[in-house]
């Protein structure tokens, strides 16, 4: 058996254990779910950051009404537009 220096099968195998990600945490029944679970590369503020978010859920324990859901989906929508404007005003 002839031995390879350039090929080491040990190393093929940390390769791909590294290339791998959990499977998110979302089952789809959530009023909100952000899963994230290998990092990610982002330039905030010209500064190279990785961000891992394994899991941010939003459930109720109990059934909301349609008008629950209006004022949730209004507070998000109120959140996510003030993030992109105090992000794009400094």
């Amino acid at each position: 058996m002839t031995h390879n220096p350039q090929h080491n099968p040990n190393q093929v195998n940390d390769d791909q254990q590294q290339n791998q990600c959990p499977e998110g945490c979302c089952e789809g029944n959530e009023l909100l779910c952000v899963s994230i679970p290998c990092p990610i590369t982002i330039v905030l503020l010209g500064l190279e950051l990785q961000l891992e978010l394994p899991c941010i859920r939003l459930t109720s324990q109990d059934n909301l009404t349609p008008d629950q859901v209006q004022q949730l989906l209004g507070f998000l929508s109120n959140l996510i537009g003030n993030l992109g404007t105090n992000i794009t005003s400094q």
